[in-house]
């Protein structure tokens, strides 16, 4: 098994197109904090619970750069992507260095024998914390992802690269830019969902989404 899966949970799809507007009505984007918790179900489970997988997320969204700390686990972790460099980095702030993914280390490398998979509404609908979702269903080789959306809670995807390095979910073909609030992947022995808790507006400085002049940018993390 691969037990860096709870260091990535968020990026299960936690993985383009934008919504269609009457003319004169510009969309409004999200900015500010989500708060999440992770729960693991099936014959699986048990066996990762042991190496003590992180089961809380905090992410932080502004304009196309995003915080994610997973925590809750043996190993709290915080990624950063700078969408200026089309990278995700891991962040170790005690040694001051920041983990850039390199191509050993990159998921997101083009896969062309592989169709790339369609999240599509279902018609079902979920309220989550208060908030009416949709669903979306996406079936992989290996894989079913279920996604409860909002269209009020969406990132601009347009302004992400062509072939974007982010692993965020609101990036999945389909999805165009909405955040998942609820987010299931269900495999044959193992089943992970990741819930909101909180969710709030507000905004942020450009800064805290940086890589802090004084860290040293290294390649793949030797941590995991």
């Amino acid at each position: 098994m691969n037990y860096t899966l709870s260091g990535t949970i968020f990026l299960i799809g936690f993985f383009v197109g934008v919504c269609v507007y009457a003319q004169t009505e510009v969309p409004d984007y999200f900015e500010g904090a989500l708060n999440f918790s992770v729960e693991f179900a099936g014959p699986q489970a048990e066996e990762l619970k042991m190496n003590e997988p992180n089961n809380k997320i905090r992410m932080f969204i502004k304009n196309n750069n995003y915080i994610v700390q997973l925590s809750g686990g043996r190993y709290p972790k915080t990624f950063i992507f700078v969408a200026d460099s089309n990278y995700e980095y891991s962040i170790n702030y005690s040694e001051k260095k920041a983990y850039r993914f390199s191509m050993y280390s990159d998921r997101t490398k083009d896969k062309k024998e592989e169709a790339i998979p369609t999240a599509k509404p279902t018609g079902k609908q979920k309220e989550i914390k208060g908030v009416l979702c949709d669903e979306y269903k996406m079936v992989t080789k290996n894989t079913v992802f279920y996604y409860y959306v909002n269209d009020k809670y969406r990132v601009d995807i347009a302004n992400y690269p062509m072939k974007p390095r982010s692993k965020a979910s609101w990036l999945a073909k389909g999805l165009d830019g909405r955040i998942p609030l609820e987010t299931i992947k269900k495999q044959k022995n193992l089943s992970v969902k990741t819930s909101l808790i909180s969710l709030k507006s507000r905004s942020f400085d450009p800064e805290q989404f940086m890589i802090p002049p004084t860290f040293k940018v290294k390649g793949r993390d030797y941590r995991y």
